[in-house]
């Protein structure tokens, strides 16, 4: 049987019982676990893990392992893409208003969620258990309930603010929008609303119309409050 050491860093001990943070954890195996097993062993998802790098490296009989948090940093494409799950609508909501490519459907299964994670979306979830699959290359269990403190949680893990691009996607199926001119639309415009407005955004997606009214007022003055200014 062999014996290693474990001792987990910043907001990993958020997975450890409050008398188990930031000690060191003594840990039993046989054959030759890899870090990542030994790791989430402890409860803490590998998305979460930072340093050591290599969680496919075998651990070693008395090895002593400094788990750290990882340092996110945005994508070398420059935008990040979300996958969200099923308890997280409004936090996907947000993320939409704030133009981000989000993806949310209640109906996307586990497995969908690994797969999409995989293929370059961030994963976010409350569910320990889905973050730990062995698909998901990049993700965070959001700890807080209230969605504004979850968004504030995310943006300042993520550097969000400064790669935010308001009111660009539609709400309802995550497409960018596109201008249209008033006259193609002409019979969607309520009638008040032609006398006055004269720029409007269609979503390819959906077909959903959007128009500055009192509704962009509102989520304008609610970026401002979420962002503290």
């Amino acid at each position: 049987m062999g014996r290693a050491r474990f001792r987990f860093h910043g907001d990993l001990n958020d997975f450890l019982p409050a008398a188990r943070r930031g000690a060191w954890l003594e840990y039993e195996f046989h054959d030759r676990p890899s870090l990542k097993h030994a790791i989430e062993t402890f409860g803490v998802p590998h998305p979460e893990v930072g340093s050591p790098p290599d969680l496919a490296a075998p651990l070693k009989d008395g090895q002593a392992v400094e788990v750290a948090p990882r340092k996110y940093e945005a994508p070398p494409e420059g935008e990040w893409r979300f996958v969200l799950d099923c308890h997280l609508g409004r936090l996907a909501k947000y993320l939409r208003i704030l133009g981000f490519d989000t993806l949310y459907d209640v109906r996307l299964r586990d497995a969908e969620l690994a797969e999409a994670s995989a293929a370059g979306r961030f994963l976010l979830t409350r569910d320990r258990s889905l973050l730990m699959r062995r698909q998901v290359a990049q993700g965070a269990m959001v700890r807080a309930d209230n969605p504004r403190e979850q968004l504030a949680w995310l943006a300042g893990k993520l550097g969000l603010w400064a790669a935010a691009a308001p009111l660009r996607r539609c709400l309802r199926c995550n497409a960018l929008l596109e201008p249209v001119a008033k006259e193609t639309v002409w019979e969607r415009i309520p009638p008040k609303t032609r006398r006055w407005c004269e720029e409007f955004l269609l979503c390819p997606g959906c077909g959903q119309l959007y128009w500055p009214g009192s509704h962009y007022d509102r989520m304008q003055a609610w970026i401002r409050c979420v962002r503290g200014f």
